[in-house]
C-alpha cells in the first residue's frame, strides 16, 4: 500500500505545483497509461477475440514484410502504421481515463464515494 500512497503523494505534488492544465493533464495521462498497461495486458491475454485479431495482424504483417515494395512505398506504409499506432495509443489512454471518470461519476451519483 505504501507504493500507492507514494504515487498519490507524487501526483498531488505535481498537481499543486505551478503547472499548466495541459502539463497536469499530460502527467495524469502518463500515470493512467501505467495503470492501464497492467490491467489491459491481463484482459487482452484472456480475450479470445483480441487474440484472433492479433494473430491476423501478425499474419498480415509477415505478408507485408515479404512483399516487394519500393523504398518510398515501404516508407509511406511504415509512416502510416506508425501514425495509426500513435493515434490508437492516445485514444486508448483517453478511453481508459473516460472510463475512470465515468465510474467515479456513477459511484458519486449513487452516493458511494467518500467525499
Amino acid at each position: 500500500m505504501l507504493k500507492n500512497d507514494q504515487i498519490a503523494q507524487e501526483l498531488f505534488s505535481i498537481i499543486t505545483e505551478d503547472n499548466t492544465i495541459e502539463e497536469i493533464k499530460e502527467t495524469l495521462k502518463l500515470y493512467i497509461d501505467s495503470l492501464k498497461s497492467t490491467t489491459m495486458h491481463s484482459l487482452l491475454a484472456e480475450d479470445n477475440e483480441y487474440q484472433i485479431c492479433h494473430l491476423k495482424y501478425i499474419q498480415a504483417y509477415r505478408l507485408y514484410q515479404k512483399t516487394d515494395f519500393t523504398e518510398d512505398q515501404r516508407a509511406l506504409v511504415d509512416t502510416l502504421l506508425a501514425r495509426k499506432d500513435e493515434r490508437d495509443l492516445e485514444h486508448t489512454t483517453l478511453a481508459y481515463m473516460a472510463g475512470l471518470l465515468d465510474s467515479y461519476r456513477i459511484l458519486k451519483y449513487f452516493g458511494l464515494t467518500a467525499e
